[in-house]
């Protein structure tokens, strides 16, 4: 059994609506939206589901088919399957709204009529809060065991835009919440590219991707983030890719023949089958790219003699594999913490220095709704919060995402993820609860 107190769920944003998932089961799916004063939810249909809205808090307007009907706190409002409609709060009110959709998704989207794909057919195409509809438009293979894929807005028209490192968090309609880097130039604002390395022992969300997904998949997204932004003010950039960790390099590399910004390539991967984009990469203009084959050179990668020295103004970016990862680190150990940039895909699996952690009991408070809990030292926070009803969307459990990330009132933070910066770290504003920890006896969390 899992309960839920609702209440506890709400939360505003001045510039978009926030979404909560409460649950996502083949029999119906539920969430709690939640509106500052005139936000709305800009009209749209669902072919196969039928949806239940009941408002919790506030005022606001409900367009259904050819109706415009006010509701108010307790309305409940049926609506079919294939009927258009909106919802837009009142303009001197918030709103909240709790939606219960059926048949969910996960079995809708996996089975399919006929046995082809069908998919989620969620919130709007065109972006009304955090989360928008993006359709499959392209799928090619770019290398071995790699996956190109372009989305674009169903019925075309213009994406949010991002910057070059960032990424989308997808929900794959198997019910897996992925992030993947955005590869196409930043300057396009038509399309999105990202590529899906095949993982072979992963979680189930790279082979949804290579095996389910088709051109006309209708995929659920959230706006672009950026936790591995390329620093503007760099004389020069230095890239280290690992296999599929080219993805956000890609992008910052069209940056840098933009902006006319000397670059460097250290492509590493096991062979050259497996590198993406190799061929698009020789293309670009004003740097210079060696790429590294294990099977050829006959060894793994050995960052050191491209780390030698620390050239003035030179920003190094690294995305890969976790050793590569911590060779890097390693080898670029005598230059500026702040010149150095990394990405994780997944926590090293020999993280001797966070696994031997001493661990201890804590209490978390949430400041909003008043309560007190205790993390047992061998529970992370997050499994207490969602233990005790609290919502609180995550994706990799390991520190490497920042879905779970979570603001911080008071305490000192016993920081364990991959993902924020020394300076994110030191200012101890945030955390991601999926792992990290408090140094102390108490945190209090702005929830």
């Amino acid at each position: 059994m899992q309960s839920f107190v609702l209440g506890e769920m709400i939360e505003y944003d001045a510039a978009l609506r926030v979404r909560k998932p409460i649950f996502k089961l083949p029999s119906f799916v539920s969430e709690i939206v939640c509106y500052e004063p005139g936000q709305v939810t800009a009209t749209h249909l669902h072919p196969k589901q039928d949806e239940i809205w009941l408002v919790l808090e506030g005022r606001g307007e409900i367009e259904v088919g050819e109706q415009r009907l006010g509701v108010q706190r307790s309305s409940l409002i049926y609506i079919p399957a294939k009927v258009r409609h909106g919802l837009r709060a009142a303009a001197d009110s918030r709103l909240v709204l709790l939606f219960i959709k059926s048949p969910g998704i996960v079995d809708e989207a996996m089975q399919g009529s006929a046995g082809g794909p069908v998919a989620w057919s969620g919130p709007p195409s065109t972006p009304t809060g955090s989360q928008f509809l993006l359709e499959v438009s392209d799928l090619h293979a770019e290398a071995r065991d790699v996956l190109q894929v372009e989305l674009r807005a169903p019925g075309g028209g213009e994406l949010p835009a991002f910057e070059p490192g960032a990424h989308l968090a997808i929900e794959l309609p198997n019910g897996l919440l992925r992030h993947y880097s955005i590869c196409s130039d930043w300057r396009e604002r038509e399309r999105y590219v990202v590529a899906v390395g095949r993982a072979a022992n992963g979680r189930g969300g790279s082979a949804f991707i290579h095996q389910g997904l088709r051109r006309g998949s209708l995929l659920c997204a959230s706006l672009p983030k950026n936790g591995f932004a390329l620093a503007p003010e760099g004389r020069q950039y230095l890239f280290l890719a690992g296999g599929i960790g080219i993805t956000p390099i890609l992008a910052m590399i069209r940056w840098c023949q933009a902006h006319a910004r000397p670059w460097q390539l250290v492509y590493a991967a096991r062979s050259a089958q497996r590198a993406a984009f190799l061929e698009t990469l020789r293309t670009l203009q004003g740097g210079s790219i060696h790429l590294h084959a294990d099977d050829e050179a006959g060894r793994v990668f050995d960052p050191r003699p491209w780390l030698q020295g620390a050239p003035a103004g030179e920003h190094v970016y690294c995305c890969g594999p976790a050793p590569m990862m911590a060779a890097v680190k390693d080898a670029a150990g005598h230059r500026d913490p702040g010149s150095l940039h990394f990405e994780y895909f997944a926590a090293p699996a020999d993280d001797a220095a966070r696994g031997h952690r001493p661990q201890h009991a804590f209490e978390v408070e949430l400041r909003r709704s008043g309560r007190t809990l205790t993390v047992p030292a061998d529970r992370s926070i997050l499994d207490v919060l969602q233990a005790h009803g609290v919502a609180v969307v995550s994706s990799c459990r390991e520190g490497t995402c920042r879905t779970c990330e979570t603001a911080v009132l008071e305490g000192a933070i016993d920081h364990r993820d991959y993902c924020l910066t020394p300076s994110e770290q030191a200012a101890g504003n945030t955390m991601m609860v999926c792992v990290s920890r408090a140094r102390g006896a108490r945190l209090v969390l702005d929830r």
